[in-house]
């Protein structure tokens, strides 16, 4: 069975092809899905300053060729996918994302140490990717040990919202030993988002072993939303937080009112922003925490979106008469997705523990697509 493999390049605006069996890949910062071909570029072309990496690249050691002729051929032609423009948030940045290292041995191998790439947007607006993210290990003095090649074929466009959204890419790590070179640990990674790493990339100190001679070892998937199923009811992440002993029960639909509020001022080209406001309407005060499940419905009650849950969780808080908690949500247009559009009714919030509860209804109409595919992206539930 044959892999489609790319290799992601550091150097900023320079872009390689890898030629697979079955195809070709693009080589870059950061392998956006959309885009269109771009220009060959001469084989006997000298580097200039700015291409240092594709220089070093191209000055591999013929060892370390032969170590890696199993992974393709470099050539001189860079190549995207020809995609059409998509509507939606704009492109992620670098400059608004953090990156954490997260180890997963129930994916390691005695081969291969497996991690994923978790991306938090740290901005106050949604923004997507579609595609890989580029990858690169380094030295403490910032030169390139390593870079990372491509896995998997197709990949999806992730929106993450604003204010903690999140997406993540799996990764894997050779073991040097395994393949046989002599090893170097690096000293942190650096993963490029913005379009053709023009960014400065984003760093996480992570200390894994590489291969010293160069040769590729770490394979990334593309980058994919991180968050709950649609529609459920999300409990708090493990360990559980529960209400301490001072705390009262937690809040039933039946003691709140919910209020449906626009946020054109956090909207974006493609995306909506709301905001779902709770109150409590009882005389007995109530502990709330979590995210509630969101049903969007038509006027006969049929469900035409649901909701993903986003974000961390939050702590666990005191809604007495009157007071209000709020959930920030967002939704991609109907024109974004490319789908026939309606005008929602009202939408139902769960907050009953296992939406066991009637739900909460407000009045709410926005457009969501006919076919009942909108997912809402929501926050967890937060004191006014």
């Amino acid at each position: 069975m044959n892999t489609k493999r790319v290799m992601f390049q550091a150097a900023v605006g320079v872009a390689l092809t890898v030629v697979l069996t079955g195809g070709s890949a693009l080589v870059a910062g950061a392998l956006d899905a959309g885009g269109a071909k771009a220009p060959a570029a001469a084989a006997s072309a000298p580097a200039p300053a700015a291409d240092i990496v594709t220089a070093d690249a191209r000055a591999t050691s013929a060892a370390v060729r032969v170590a890696n002729a199993d992974r393709g051929q470099v050539t001189a032609q860079a190549h995207k996918k020809d995609r059409p423009a998509q509507g939606g948030p704009v492109h992620c940045e670098d400059v608004q994302l953090t990156m954490d290292y997260v180890e997963r041995p129930d994916r390691s191998t005695s081969a291969t140490n497996a991690f994923d790439l978790v991306f938090t947007n740290t901005a106050s607006q949604p923004c997507s990717f579609d595609g890989w993210p580029g990858l690169v290990a380094e030295d403490a003095d910032g030169a390139t040990l390593t870079w990372a090649l491509a896995s998997g074929n197709t990949s999806k466009r992730a929106v993450l919202p604003p204010n903690g959204g999140r997406a993540v890419a799996e990764g894997t790590a050779e073991v040097p030993a395994a393949i046989g070179c002599a090893e170097a640990t690096s000293d942190h990674l650096r993963a490029y988002i913005s379009s053709d790493g023009a960014g400065g990339g984003i760093v996480d100190d992570v200390q894994i072993p590489v291969c010293i001679d160069g040769t590729w070892t770490l394979s990334l998937g593309p980058l994919t939303a991180l968050h709950g199923a649609p529609g459920e009811v999300t409990p708090p992440a493990e360990p559980e937080p529960q209400p301490e002993p001072e705390l009262p029960a937690k809040c039933q639909d039946e003691q709140l009112s919910l209020e449906f509020v626009p946020r054109p001022d956090r909207s974006a080209d493609g995306a909506d922003a709301f905001e779902f406001v709770f109150t409590n309407a009882s005389d007995t005060s109530c502990a709330m925490w979590g995210w509630p499940g969101l049903v969007v419905e038509a006027a006969d009650g049929t469900p035409i979106g649901f909701s993903s849950a986003v974000g961390a969780d939050g702590e666990p808080f005191v809604l007495a008469n009157g007071d209000v908690a709020t959930v920030f949500g967002t939704a991609l247009t109907p024109k974004s997705l490319s789908c026939e559009a309606i005008t929602a009714d009202h939408v139902r919030a769960y907050i009953t523990s296992d939406g066991a509860g009637p739900g909460v209804v407000a009045a709410a109409p926005f457009e969501v697509c006919a076919d009942g595919s909108s997912n809402l992206e929501i926050g967890a539930l937060t004191p006014a």
